[in-house]
């Protein structure tokens, strides 16, 4: 991918996950279907980012409820700040994963509706 395809792919990621409010996550998978590109792409976007106070990538979590990968203090910090907002996570021998009432599909919510 050109370098300004990939910085403008990455605004647009930045984006939906500002969308994302508090309480709740979202998918790699459903921000990937949404940009039409792999989950590994919106991962790697994601662990690039530099500023996790204005876009909140620790609201991203893998399409099984895993939490995935956090650059800024790993899967432990990543499950703490997600407690602090008010959602259910929990422990499966060394891995986290948040209550599926708290996901929520990005692309379900924002692709077009028909209108008939």
């Amino acid at each position: 991918m050109p370098p300004g395809e990939e910085a403008i792919l990455a605004q647009l990621v930045y984006t939906l996950v500002q969308t994302v409010p508090q309480g709740r996550v979202t998918t790699y998978g459903s921000i990937a279907k949404l940009l039409n590109t792999s989950p590994r792409v919106i991962g790697r976007i994601l662990a690039s980012n530099d500023n996790p106070i204005v876009v909140p990538c620790h609201r991203v979590v893998r399409s099984d409820g895993g939490l995935g990968g956090y650059s800024f203090g790993g899967e432990t910090f990543k499950a703490k700040l997600l407690m602090l907002e008010g959602v259910r996570v929990y422990r499966v021998g060394d891995r986290f994963y948040v209550g599926r009432e708290h996901i929520i599909d990005l692309n379900r919510i924002l692709s077009p509706k028909p209108l008939l």
